[in-house]
């Protein structure tokens, strides 16, 4: 099923305090949209489109490189008045769209790979992204049903004083049925105090159609922080850095080549779709994970080949541990579903007696090695078995 994204990069950002267009102002040798763009680059959509207005032939001409299709907001009469300029970009497709934000780049590939399988997962017609902030004001707010289910997005200013409680906000990032989109955004109306046009309307608007529509929680409220000042551009350029620092990259096994200093996972073997790694968690040492080359949070996001492999290659990690460390047992296990993790299928040694709370309580590990030997001592054993056939 095609992907598209729509990515709103109309404004001026006068909290700037720049004659430059907001999405323009850089970070890192490269520009805010760019961030954007980058990541939305790494997603394998179809077409990805822009919404420009203020500096619009500035903005263009940055971002031609990237092969986008641009539209022009103006005048900019809210966000669901942006993505109705992008209507013929969508029109006869029979896919999904993304809604993304030229000035929110810190949001992660893994992030939006996991809204999209959420969304495909559950059927929905959308699935908004949202988040708990310890201080939601200013942000709409999502009311569930007693059930747990999206019952509507109030904004901040509409907010009934019991709904002031909420904590989990909407993060104006969306993933949608593209028919179902372009139904809802010609649907829209301007009867509110701003007479704009607002893209949370076409969330109400399909659920009193009665189109299903979903969430996905994000875990880390920081990826959505939109730049609106200078200060807040700083701040992001920290966590850009931080991440790096600390090795909180996206998807720490997805593509690797080889082991990298630092994190968690050393990597032993690299198939065409899946990757065996070293893991040191849950246990101190001595478990292998398969985990497929691309980000997903379930085994049935996996291509039938992705599905074959991975159990060909925890076949083989099972052999490994046997032939280096003859366990007297063998667990297989995933781990999954869960955001901001990887599907994983984990291959644990067992010997009589121990139990899976035993490195947690008495700092046990499973194997006599520390992570470096056992990852040393299974590529060895790799090698050896391919010496040998």
């Amino acid at each position: 099923m095609s992907w598209r994204a729509v990515v709103l990069a109309a404004g001026k950002g006068t909290r700037m305090k720049s004659d430059l267009a907001k999405v323009l102002h850089r970070r890192e040798e490269e520009t805010l949209l760019g961030h954007v763009l980058r990541t939305a680059a790494t997603l394998g959509l179809e077409r990805t489109a822009v919404i420009v207005g203020h500096q619009r032939e500035e903005v263009r001409a940055e971002h031609a490189r990237f092969g986008v299709e641009t539209f022009v907001q103006e005048p900019q009469l809210g966000t669901g008045h942006a993505v109705q300029q992008a209507a013929p970009f969508l029109e006869g497709h029979d896919g999904h769209t993304l809604i993304l934000y030229g000035d929110v780049p810190l949001l992660r590939r893994t992030t939006l790979l996991e809204l999209m399988e959420e969304h495909l997962h559950a059927e929905d017609a959308a699935t908004v992204l949202t988040a708990r902030m310890d201080d939601p004001t200013g942000y709409g707010r999502i009311v569930r049903s007693p059930e747990g289910s999206l019952e509507a997005i109030v904004e901040d200013r509409d907010l009934e004083t019991p709904q002031r409680a909420i904590d989990e906000i909407n993060s104006g990032i969306y993933a949608y049925r593209t028919p179902q989109l372009l139904r809802a955004l010609h649907g829209l109306k301007n009867d509110n105090r701003q007479k704009e046009y607002y893209l949370t309307d076409t969330i109400r608007d399909l659920r009193a159609a009665g189109e299903p529509v979903g969430t996905y929680r994000l875990h880390d409220v920081r990826e959505i922080s939109g730049i609106n000042t200078p200060v807040q551009l700083a701040e992001a350029a920290a966590i850009l850095e931080a991440r790096r620092r600390t090795g909180t990259f996206d998807c720490p096994v997805c593509e690797w080549s080889e082991p990298r200093e630092g994190l968690d996972y050393p990597v032993i073997h690299r198939g065409a779709h899946v990757v065996l790694a070293v893991s040191d968690a849950p246990y101190n040492s001595g478990q292998l994970v398969v985990v497929p080359r691309r980000h997903r949070l379930r085994h049935s996001g996996l291509a039938e080949e992705e599905r074959k492999e991975m159990w060909e290659v925890a076949r083989i990690a099972a052999e490994l541990v046997e032939t280096a460390y003859h366990p007297q047992g063998l667990n297989l296990g995933y781990t999954a579903g869960e955001p901001g993790r990887h599907l994983a299928l984990q291959v644990v040694p067992r010997w009589v007696g121990d139990t899976n709370f035993m490195p947690v309580l008495t700092d046990t590990t499973l194997l006599p090695e520390a992570l470096e030997q056992t990852h040393r001592r299974l590529r060895r054993t790799l090698e050896e078995r391919g010496k040998h056939g």
